[in-house]
C-alpha cells in the first residue's frame, strides 16, 4: 500500500541536522521511526538517552524487558515494533512459543515473574495503574528500579505507537 505524501516522512539521513550526528552513532541500525524523529532534532536529541536506557540498559534483563515490548507493541496493534522486536525477544531467549503467548489473554504457562510482567503491561494500558498485587508481585521479581523501568518502558513504548501509527511508519524494507 502507497501512502500518500505526508508531512511526518521519513527524514534521509544526509538531511539530517548535525546535532544528530552523536544520536546517531548510538542508534546502530537507523530505522524509519528514527528518520520520522529526525525532523525534530531536538525532540531526537534528548529522547535518545532514555531510549538507551531502556533498550540497552535499565534493570530489566534483555529477556523481561522484550515481553514487556512485545506485550505493548501486541496489545497497540503495532505491527512495526512487533517485527523489530520479534527478532531481539529471540536474541533474549524467548522462544517462539513464548512469543506467540505474548499476544494470548489469560495465559497461566508463565513462570509468576513473567506472567506478572505481562499483567503489569495490561493494567498500566488499561488502568495507567498498576494494582497493588501486581506491584507486589513486580517488586518480588525485579525491584523498585525495575517496576520504574516497565511503567517508563510501557510508557515510551505507547508514545512510540501513537508516533508509528500517527506517522503511517512501514517497516524497512530491508530488514
Amino acid at each position: 500500500m502507497t501512502l500518500p505524501p505526508h508531512s511526518l516522512s521519513p527524514l534521509p539521513e544526509e538531511h539530517w541536522d548535525s546535532q544528530l550526528d552523536e544520536v546517531r552513532a548510538q542508534l546502530g541500525a537507523v530505522l524509519n521511526v528514527h528518520r520520522v524523529m529526525a525532523n525534530h532534532p531536538d525532540l531526537m536529541a534528548a529522547w535518545t538517552p532514555l531510549r538507551q536506557h531502556i533498550a540497552t540498559g535499565g534493570s530489566l534483563e534483555p529477556r523481561r524487558r522484550e515481553l514487556v515490548i512485545l506485550r505493548v507493541a501486541h496489545r497497540t496493534g503495532v505491527a512495526y515494533e512487533w517485527h523489530h522486536h520479534v527478532s531481539r525477544a529471540r536474541a533474549a531467549g524467548l522462544t517462539a512459543q513464548e512469543i506467540e503467548a505474548v499476544r494470548l489473554d489469560g495465559n497461566t504457562t508463565w513462570q509468576a515473574g513473567d506472567l506478572a510482567l505481562l499483567v503489569a503491561v495490561d493494567e498500566l494500558l488499561d488502568d495507567f495503574c498498576l494494582g497493588d498485587a501486581t506491584r507486589i508481585s513486580l517488586e518480588a521479581s525485579v525491584g523498585v528500579e525495575g517496576i520504574l523501568d516497565v511503567v517508563v518502558t510501557v510508557g515510551m513504548y505507547v508514545t512510540l505507537a501513537m508516533l508509528i501509527n500517527t506517522a503511517g511508519i512501514e517497516i524497512e524494507d530491508d530488514l
